[in-house]
């Protein structure tokens, strides 16, 4: 029997695909659990509709991404650290200190756990953080750190 399955099933194959199966699985187990839909005209005009849809809202979201890169880029986040008599820092500057800042000076909610640094920040100065924001895109931000 072929069938269009709807989600993905292990050992069978990937949501979407079109794939001939035994007809006692399909009836007693793939059909009755809607992991699949008989193959009809119908069922595979459906499964395009929705690769074409994915695929637009996947371009759409890496437009997003490159877009708020370029934004991110463009701007110098100030970070005001404590600091000990010597103008060394206590501790180091984290991914949360760099989520807050660009809460409240630029107003970008951006996830902590998208930031990351190359090598650690534990001193005054310039340094840069890496934000993850697509698989694709990646924003390098300059952070300007000063004690504050």
């Amino acid at each position: 029997m072929k069938v269009v399955l709807l989600e993905d099933v292990k050992g069978t194959g990937k949501a979407g695909e079109t794939k001939e199966v035994a007809d006692g699985y399909a009836r007693n187990y793939l059909l009755p659990k809607k992991l699949a839909a008989p193959a009809s005209h119908g069922a595979l005009q459906a499964v395009d509709r929705e690769k074409a849809t994915a695929e637009r809202r996947t371009q759409k979201e890496l437009a997003d991404a490159r877009t708020l890169a370029g934004q991110l880029e463009s701007i110098q986040l100030v970070l005001k650290m404590k600091t000990g008599k010597e103008g060394k820092l206590f501790g180091s500057v984290t991914n949360a200190h760099v989520a807050s800042a660009l809460k409240q000076q630029r107003e970008i909610s951006i996830d902590r756990r998208k930031i990351e640094f190359t090598e650690p920040i534990r001193g005054l100065g310039p340094a840069v953080a890496e934000i993850k924001l697509h698989p694709q895109v990646t924003a390098r931000v300059p952070l300007m750190v000063t004690s504050g």
